[in-house]
């Protein structure tokens, strides 16, 4: 199993799932992967569309997506290009935040989350995009965070939950596919 690098840290109560990873591409390449609809695609969990002028993104074709929440605007916080942004998606707040020179980027995804025993899933759930984002920057063809595991697929999710919730990351949010909400 990879390196569980998540990290899980609450401020104020209210928990986060923080990763930080270096990939070596220009940090603008890597600002154009988290902030441009082009650059989500095939690695982040949804089809995003941003909104700008309208100070929102709306994403859609999450097949774990909760009832109702496809294609609903979510609110923009802060848009500071190239550097970081960050949005809010069904009550977690999202951030992005971008450093580094052309040759080598630093990325800090976290997760605030609306409920903590999310952590867990969503820690395991943000390794396999990173770890697709990762192949994107390799110039490889990511299959994209829901395909079937495999070597030409992402990581397996299953392990990856298993093995953050044993490091003991809170748990017991209900699990798209496993668990009826």
């Amino acid at each position: 199993m990879e390196e569980l690098d998540g990290q899980y840290a609450e401020i104020e109560g209210r928990g986060a799932v923080t990763f930080i990873r270096s990939f070596p591409v220009g940090a603008s390449h890597a600002w154009a992967a988290v902030s441009t609809a082009e650059g989500l695609a095939g690695w982040f969990p949804s089809s995003a569309a941003v909104d700008l002028e309208g100070g929102t993104v709306t994403f859609s074709g999450d097949p774990n997506a909760a009832a109702g929440a496809e294609g609903s605007p979510e609110r923009i916080v802060d848009w500071d290009p190239p550097r970081r942004w960050a949005f809010e998606w069904g009550g977690d707040l999202m951030e992005f935040l971008v450093e580094g020179s052309e040759a080598e980027a630093e990325l800090t995804l976290r997760n605030w989350l609306a409920d903590n025993s999310a952590a867990a899933r969503n820690a395991a759930g943000w390794h396999v995009c990173l770890g697709e984002l990762a192949k994107k920057f390799g110039g490889a063809l990511p299959a994209g965070p829901h395909a079937t595991p495999g070597p030409e697929g992402p990581a397996d999710w299953g392990p990856l939950y298993e093995g953050y919730v044993k490091a003991g990351l809170p748990s017991g949010a209900p699990i798209p596919g496993r668990d009826s909400a």
